[in-house]
């Protein structure tokens, strides 16, 4: 559930997520002290700490079950400002969100699993020949060389024209905790016949939260969250279960990742070392290729094993999978502290280590986006923060840069705030978010903050009341969405929506005057 904002003294790490956070560096972003990186240009708007926006504090994915709770707070950045980038190729544009077939041939990629790879029943032949993907900054290393490869996926994806949309966290999954195969598929299908109920036709399920799977993986060991033990698979597959059930309604159904975070600290070493993070953190790479950052392991994307590792696991999905999308929201960077990747960056010949981020995040993102394209049909889409300051600022992801290039299919921006808010007002972050994508082929998906319905939103400065003062803010919010030219709307979250302990009367108002809308 949506913790408390508080606002926080500096420190070196920074809140890391809409949909959960730690620590918040505030003394990168304020505006005495923020300056441009090279080769880019931002503008600010200059609002008072008392109207500050928090992108990354309302969350309902703020614990780990049987874990540690994340650590969060708020973030104080308050710009509704732009940043861009110069350091990156131009390429095509990526493909509408509709039904769609690639025929590119499935890449080789590089294996770093235990276990030898199968493929799925809808995997058609393996092909050995493609070379190792490059990056989308010039200046980053191309992934290593590839030895084992993934086959092409026949399946062609499910993408409505217009998306109406849920996030379903592995927060929510957590309820269906050491099931049965028969008690899962029917928990989960409940869940999709809620969505069918209230008009959806897209759902985003978490498969991977912490550098676990909920599928059968050569990569990443089976989550504990179905079995209480890390790496103790059911005997049944649980994506598979959750793609039938998807399809048999008519839902696109997008696997939703977070490629860099990994388990907390205590998790580490139950992970076997026959996967990469196992060898990573029993080794010399631990500190280099994984993080530590306050408790939680992290992925560091500036190695190019790593993306690849991060690229092949999108492979493995792909190919065995009959996913329409992947789907990734705004866990980048977790911190802005130098010792995360100094030594990376030492080598690396850059003069800044924000524009060495920025460039190493970008890598990663078209890493995903080449591995989503050569081995099936599925879209790839990101769900950064609203606040594009923040998103290159604090996270170092170049959003203008990644639809420029053509790094995505689609965005699901978290545009979270309401119409009156003072720093980072919704139709304003709506426009912004438009003329990024146009020209692009990109696809722009509304993100609506269902949870902060009837609730004061106290970091929006004249705006705090606003969401307790209506009932028809997601409406309002979705005409002007369709209205500017948006391809669909996506709520966070499932439990907002159907769970007792998370709803309430406001947002049951809220739902009650949004669902005609979803539903003619």
């Amino acid at each position: 559930m949506p913790s408390d904002n508080t606002s926080p003294a500096a420190t070196s790490t920074i809140a890391n997520g809409n949909f959960g956070g730690i620590l918040y560096d505030d003394s990168r972003t304020a505006a005495a002290t923020a300056a441009p990186m090279p080769g880019m240009t931002y503008t600010r708007t200059s609002v008072s700490d008392t109207d500050a926006e928090p992108d990354l504090s309302d969350s309902d994915e703020t614990a780990e079950p049987d874990s540690d709770p994340e650590e969060q707070t708020s973030d104080t950045t308050t710009s509704a400002a732009s940043a861009t980038a110069s350091t990156t190729k131009q390429t095509s544009a990526a493909p509408d969100m509709v039904i769609t077939e690639t025929t590119t041939a499935a890449a080789v990629t590089t294996t770093t699993s235990a276990a030898p790879v199968t493929t799925s029943e809808a995997a058609t032949t393996t092909t050995t020949t493609a070379a190792a993907t490059t990056t989308a900054a010039e200046t980053t290393a191309p992934a290593p060389a590839s030895t084992v490869s993934y086959a092409k996926n026949t399946y062609s994806a499910l993408n409505h024209s217009y998306v109406k949309a849920v996030w379903i966290s592995y927060i929510e999954l957590s309820v269906m905790y050491k099931k049965n195969e028969e008690e899962f598929t029917k928990a989960f299908a409940q869940m999709l016949d809620n969505c069918v109920s209230l008009g959806l036709n897209t759902v985003f399920v978490h498969v991977r939260a912490f550098g676990d799977a909920y599928y059968y993986s050569e990569l990443y060991p089976f989550t504990k969250q179905l079995t209480g033990t890390l790496d103790k698979r059911t005997d049944f597959d649980p994506l598979k279960i959750m793609i039938s059930e998807a399809h048999s309604r008519g839902l696109s159904f997008h696997a939703w990742i977070n490629p860099l975070r990994l388990g907390v600290a205590a998790d580490m070493p139950s992970v076997p070392q026959g996967y990469a993070v196992g060898k990573w953190y029993n080794g010399a790479e631990n500190g280099k290729y994984i993080v530590n950052v306050n408790g939680t392991y992290y992925l560091n994307p500036a190695y190019p094993e790593v993306r690849r590792l991060i690229g092949d696991g999108v492979r493995e999905i792909v190919s065995r999978y009959n996913v329409d999308g992947i789907h990734i929201d705004d866990y980048f960077y977790p911190t802005t502290d130098i010792s995360f990747d100094s030594a990376a960056y030492g080598e690396s010949g850059y003069s800044s280590v924000e524009s060495f981020r920025v460039d190493c995040c970008t890598a990663m993102v078209k890493e995903i986006h080449t591995a989503a394209h050569e081995c099936g049909s599925a879209l790839f889409g990101a769900a950064p923060q609203g606040n594009n300051y923040n998103n290159l600022y604090t996270l170092y992801a170049d959003t203008k840069a990644w639809a420029k290039n053509g790094c995505v299919d689609y965005f699901v921006p978290q545009i979270y705030y309401g119409f009156e808010n003072g720093a980072v007002p919704f139709a304003g972050n709506v426009d912004e978010w438009l003329e990024i994508v146009r020209g692009t082929g990109i696809r722009l998906i509304t993100g609506l903050a269902a949870y902060k319905c009837g609730a004061e939103d106290k970091w929006a400065g004249t705006g705090k009341s606003e969401w307790q003062n209506t009932d028809t803010m997601l409406r309002r919010q979705k005409e002007y969405a369709d209205k500017a030219g948006c391809s669909g709307i996506a709520l966070y979250s499932y439990n907002y929506l159907f769970s007792p302990s998370y709803t309430n009367a406001a947002i049951g108002n809220e739902i009650s005057n949004l669902k005609p809308l979803l539903t003619e």
